[in-house]
């Protein structure tokens, strides 16, 4: 988790600089971005540890990761999380999020 938030934090501050936000911004910025993160790919992982997943549950925190990305100007990274809710529920798409948290 921790190369994938840090690749999203790089992404987002590159983006908010771009928008001429000045450092104390981008600093505040980045750091509500990387709570929101950390908690839902937290929440994340735990459904995707539960005996049966909640696909409804995952596909939302895919969303809302989605949407989070976006707002941190990772588009490739939130157009992945909107593929991934596809079957989320099956076993071999499990595998595919839990390797996206770990490769970002």
């Amino acid at each position: 988790m921790g190369s994938f938030v840090e690749n999203c934090l790089e992404i987002a501050a590159n983006k908010f600089r771009t928008f001429g936000f000045s450092d104390v911004q981008i600093e505040q910025l980045l750091s509500s971005g990387k709570r929101d993160l950390e908690s839902e790919i937290a929440k994340l992982e735990r459904l995707l540890d539960s005996d049966i997943p909640d696909i409804d549950k995952i596909n939302q925190t895919l969303h809302a990761l989605k949407g989070l990305l976006y707002n941190m100007g990772n588009t490739e990274a939130g157009d992945k999380m909107a593929e991934l809710k596809e079957n989320a529920g099956t076993p071999e798409q499990i595998g595919k999020i839990r390797k996206a948290l770990e490769n970002g």
